[in-house]
């Protein structure tokens, strides 16, 4: 029978208010002193920090968070318009270089107290097994220190959080969902269609909204402002899973601290500077996680006098995934922005084949862009003046397919500090990345499948964008100090207090979302912290 009730061991949706979309509990929060030495410093209040701090708070350790953004209150902060959130997003100066450059912003990183998931698309699906091992099964990429098998009752357990809601899926490790799936659009049944005449096998979800009430979270409203903060609380992000009950157990978010070094001393860290309200401060503590996710994670790292980096692994081996985008266009009214962006999606080409003459592979997902970002969609397939306000009238006739391609890790892919400075007098982060032979077939093949797929439904018309999505990698775990950051237990080598706990951990990509991922390292972290490992 779908449907699940909250864990017992997190309370979070059921310490939310009805009436009011912030945390209840922020102004009653416990506050530390920066000379006190507190358990665990955690840098970033994101899918890692959260979910870490919520389980180690339940196991009584004294936890402080150091957000960089504001403590956000949906009632006051979120507004329903593209423009309005554009807040959410991390747009400090940032230097981008390579061959295939990587914009970055509003599509892989956040800004603030529940870090980007506060505006992911609420698409929550699982690695699969192979994703642990392609370098063993594939000859690519490289194997993970954990293996699926170690991670699959993290999963189990964080869908359940979440939750999330989804057809019974067929691939990876076939696996049902918490909730049933939700009702889909017209624009997504379009796809369906499409898909099911192309031979190509969808389902719905997964996504992680509740199908229904869940504690004193809302069911969906099918607004479509998922990217854009979700301002009825019912989209799952650490805002509202993890971050009530972790306050609600002793943690203290502390917003608006922008960390910009670790201290060290004796072999050991000793807390973070941080700067708040134009002052340097220093949080001490006994151990130090790092959750900034793959940009600020090695960038923090290397301004704290290259900590973790004897090897100069810090920072290399970053990941994005190939996200070009079909939309297509139909005689009826589809309205593509109701309801959630992930309505249908495929993981039938997700694993290798050889056949296709590269190695690993991708899945499709609907996607809903709003005006503003439909308007970057028909400037992207070259359309100006008369013709983009013709293709703004008509956008309710289209719909848009994505696709996300696992992209292999390089070393030469990496994140260094650059000469510039930024507000807080930390050198800006430089980000240089280059596609390799293997990436551009897949998605040159992803690209053709849909485009199967709108033919085969019959559309009119179809415009292409090509793009990027999740970052992962940069402080990689792996099984010697030669090749990686951390250790199996995301320790950084030869510091015993230092831990890395966010998507910048991830030795490959995937074809999947990280989001879930991610929270399932930080629930495996804290079982085996909590166990004195």
């Amino acid at each position: 029978m779908k449907g699940s009730r909250p864990p017992r061991d997190n309370r979070s949706a059921f310490l939310l208010d009805v009436h009011r979309r912030g945390i209840p509990g922020a102004a009653r929060m416990r506050r530390y002193e920066d000379g006190d030495e507190v358990d665990l410093v955690i840098v970033g209040a994101g899918a890692g920090g959260g979910t870490l701090a919520q389980r180690l708070a339940r196991k009584g350790w004294r936890i402080v968070i150091l957000e960089s953004g504001p403590f956000w209150d949906p009632d006051r902060d979120w507004v329903s318009d593209e423009a309005g959130q554009h807040k959410l997003y991390w747009t400090a100066p940032r230097v981008i270089g390579g061959g295939d450059p990587v914009e970055l912003g509003k599509n892989n990183s956040g800004h603030g107290v529940g870090g980007s998931m506060i505006h992911y698309a609420g698409y929550a699906p699982r690695f699969h097994p192979s994703d642990f091992e392609t370098n063993n099964r594939d000859g690519v990429g490289a194997d993970w220190p954990v293996s699926y098998e170690e991670l699959r009752p993290h999963y189990e357990r964080v869908e359940r959080e979440l939750p999330v809601a989804g057809q019974d899926w067929p691939w990876g490790d076939p696996h049902a969902y918490p909730h049933a799936a939700h009702p889909i659009s017209g624009a997504a049944e379009q796809a369906r269609r499409g898909a099911l005449a192309a031979g190509v096998d969808m389902r719905i979800g997964p996504v992680a909204i509740p199908n229904g009430t869940f504690g004193n979270r809302p069911h969906c409203i099918y607004r479509g402002f998922c990217l854009q903060a979700c301002k009825v609380n019912a989209k799952a992000s650490p805002f509202v899973t993890h971050l009530p009950d972790a306050i609600e157990h002793g943690v203290e978010v502390r917003a608006d601290s922008h960390a910009v070094r670790i201290g060290f001393a004796g072999g050991r860290c000793t807390g973070v500077t941080y700067v708040r309200d134009g002052r340097e401060r220093f949080q001490r503590a006994a151990a130090v996680c790092v959750s900034g996710y793959s940009i600020e994670s090695p960038r923090l790292l290397l301004n704290s006098d290259g900590l973790a980096n004897a090897a100069d692994q810090v920072g290399r081996y970053l990941m994005v995934q190939g996200a070009t985008q079909v939309a297509a266009r139909f005689p009826d009214a589809l309205r593509q922005y109701k309801g959630p962006p992930p309505e249908i999606s495929s993981e039938q080409f997700y694993e290798t084949d050889e056949s296709r003459g590269f190695a690993r592979g991708f899945s499709i997902q609907t996607v809903g862009p709003l005006p503003i970002d439909w308007a970057q969609h028909v400037l992207a397939d070259g359309h100006w003046g008369h013709a983009l306000r013709e293709y703004m009238r008509d956008y309710n006739h289209w719909t848009t397919l994505g696709l996300l391609c696992e992209l292999l890790p390089l070393a030469e892919n990496r994140v260094t500090l650059a000469e510039e400075k930024d507000a807080h007098g930390m050198p800006v982060a430089r980000f240089d990345y280059t596609q390799c032979d293997n990436d551009r077939a897949n998605i040159a093949y992803g690209t053709k499948v849909l485009e199967r797929i709108w033919e085969a439904a019959g559309a009119q018309d179809t415009l292409t964008i090509g793009r990027y999505a999740h970052l992962v990698g940069g402080c990689r775990m792996g099984f010697s100090p030669e090749d990686s950051v951390v250790d199996r237990d995301h320790r950084a080598w030869g510091i015993p207090n230092l831990f890395v706990c966010d998507g910048s951990v991830m030795p490959t990509q995937g074809a999947a979302n990280p989001a879930l991922t991610i929270m399932a390292l930080a629930s495996r972290l804290a079982e085996r912290l909590s166990a004195g490992r």
